[in-house]
């Protein structure tokens, strides 16, 4: 691949929350991949591996085109011939709540943006394994995609990985769902997801961030729980005596919890919460992409009277699925997208402040799915997850992923939003609810 690769809908989203991202004072739109390894690299190796793999995959060296041309126009990826690799960086820790510190630093390093979107870190605890963090542009791939690019990376024997995947398993905008389609089709989806987003922002929401005018966030605080595999079993069991796609609605619903109970202490009690589902743009077999986002975001709401109950929750949560599904919310959104990049940047914005008067959502949820990255570099992983770095407002999201049969989850919040006893109970909370033990009382009504 040697021509300029015009960004999809869903990219160039990201790539605008990356914009204005750093307008607020914040690090930009971009996201770690995080795996601890079983044993220690040798990082002149890993140099010359990254270098190889850099000459063999021509979109490792993107970057945003910043010519005359690419500034008129819609953003496009563009090939740097002479780019090299970025060389990895070494960071040598005491312990584990030092590496733990270390990876959330990485969180605010600015340096990750269109001009460099990707790079790599390696932590290195004393005693310990090494823990290796991605670094990439939310603009070029999400967490999926991640995955399966530190697994190519880390493949083959030596120091270089295995061929390069064909070009189909690469790069791919989500517009291709929308090729068969006219033009009237497309307005017509457009037009239907447009008016969805207006109708649930009728009733006002609140996020975190907007509940603290007096804090603006600049970088994102870090919160991990890991279950136990019987904890995972018994939370699997959970979603399946419930319903088909319950898995998600659950996490979602937990989450939601989370940042309510946040709201009420602060005094507000907001009628509703919206939060974006997280939709899977990939078809149900055999998808390798390494790069361009896999995941759009439909939003859904839920009342206050509904969050508190199990079964309204879940039952409010299937009914409007259902009703994405019948009106193709999901193809909706993309159709929206597509049609949005083709916009001046102060008019995109301009129209996504309008339906939540300036909010994104309640929060972000996110479920990934499994990581299925297993070795790097001829080393063993023993635990994976990507890990966003916050957008501030909503200033407030729950990542979910599975390892090794494990369900995990990272709580990231933008700095100065919570407080440190009530960060730090968080993840008993939340372990809490994906259970459906006891937990903290409040939250529900005001």
């Amino acid at each position: 691949m040697t021509s300029p690769v015009l960004l999809g809908g869903i990219d160039f989203f990201h790539l605008m929350n990356d914009r204005a991202m750093r307008s607020r004072g914040q690090p930009g739109n971009h996201c770690l991949f995080v795996i601890e390894l079983d044993g220690r690299l040798d990082l002149a190796r890993l140099a010359v591996r990254l270098e190889r793999a850099t000459r063999a995959l021509p979109e490792l060296r993107f970057r945003l085109d910043n010519s005359v041309l690419g500034r008129a126009g819609r953003p496009r990826w563009v090939v740097d011939h002479h780019r090299r690799a970025p060389g990895p960086r070494l960071h040598e820790v005491a312990g584990e709540r030092e590496r733990a510190a270390r990876i959330e630093s990485l969180l605010a390093d600015r340096a990750t943006s269109g001009e460099r979107p990707w790079a790599l870190d390696v932590v290195r605890e004393v005693g310990e394994g090494d823990t290796v963090v991605l670094r990439h542009h939310h603009a070029l791939t999400d967490g999926r995609g991640a995955d399966r690019l530190v697994a190519w990376l880390g493949s083959g024997s030596g120091d270089a990985p295995d061929d390069p995947p064909p070009r189909q398993e690469r790069h791919d905008a989500p517009e291709r769902l929308l090729a068969a389609m006219g033009r009237d089709e497309r307005l017509a989806l457009a037009r239907a997801y447009k008016a969805h987003v207006l109708a649930l922002g009728r009733s006002p929401i609140l996020s975190l961030a907007r509940a603290c005018p007096g804090a603006r966030p600049s970088a994102s605080r870090v919160l991990r729980l890991t279950l136990s595999p019987e904890e995972t079993r018994a939370f699997d069991l959970r979603a399946r005596q419930r319903a088909r796609l319950a898995e998600t609605s659950l996490m979602l619903i937990a989450a939601t919890r989370l940042a309510d109970r946040a709201l009420v202490d602060r005094g507000f009690a907001p009628p509703h919460h919206v939060v974006p589902l997280p939709l899977s743009l990939d078809p149900k077999g055999g998808a390798r992409r390494l790069f361009g986002n896999h995941l759009t975001m439909a939003l859904l709401s839920l009342g206050r009277d509904e969050l508190h109950d199990d079964a309204r929750a879940l039952a409010r949560l299937a009914e409007q699925q259902r009703a994405m599904v019948r009106d193709r919310l999901d193809l909706g959104m993309i159709a929206a997208l597509d049609l949005a990049r083709w916009l001046p940047g102060p008019i995109y914005r301009w129209l996504g402040d309008q339906p939540f008067q300036g909010e994104l959502a309640s929060l972000i949820v996110s479920n990934p799915g499994a990581v299925t990255v297993e070795r790097f570099a001829g080393l063993p992983v023993r635990s994976a997850y990507p890990l966003p770095a916050v957008v501030a407002p909503p200033g407030f999201q729950v990542i979910f992923s599975r390892f090794g049969g494990r369900l995990s989850a990272s709580i990231v919040h933008g700095d100065g939003l919570l407080r440190p006893d009530e960060a730090a109970a968080m993840p008993g909370a939340l372990r809490a609810e994906l259970l459906g033990e006891p937990g903290p009382t409040g939250g529900g009504r005001v």
